[in-house]
């Protein structure tokens, strides 16, 4: 995954971080980069992700569809009752409205609230969105 996919846990904060470091080039490619970072987020016990995509381009409704259909019920699978998982995206501010209006529509669509995600263009707020989610 380090071609395309960087993945950190920061323990004081107790945030998954995953950066995508250049865009990837298959669906395969997507796909293999959500299963490394749910691997390290089993490895973490961390329902907290920080989504770094800045440097790929707006995930489509195909891609956003898989991740609700296959990604999300691997994901409830593997955290159990610890759910719900966190994933705040950090976008680029041309993206934010796409996110916003398609990708995070899609992710929650039909949602029992095991997944809650948010979209935010710079980092600082997209970390305190984490840790407000981490007192509630």
């Amino acid at each position: 995954m380090q071609q395309f996919l960087d993945v950190s846990y920061r323990r004081q904060e107790n945030v998954l971080v995953a950066r995508w470091i250049q865009q990837m080039r298959t669906g395969a490619d997507f796909e293999a980069g959500y299963r490394y970072l749910l691997k390290m987020a089993q490895q973490h016990t961390c329902p907290f992700w920080l989504l770094d995509v800045r440097r790929c381009p707006p995930n489509c409704a195909q891609q956003a569809r898989w991740l609700r259909e296959e990604f999300c019920p691997l994901v409830a699978t593997a955290f159990g009752t610890m759910a719900p998982i966190f994933g705040a995206h950090l976008v680029y501010p041309s993206h934010l409205a796409h996110y916003q209006s398609v990708v995070l529509p899609i992710l929650t669509q039909g949602s029992t609230s095991s997944y809650q995600v948010a979209a935010f263009i710079d980092e600082g707020p997209t970390i305190a969105w984490l840790h407000r989610q981490q007192l509630s």
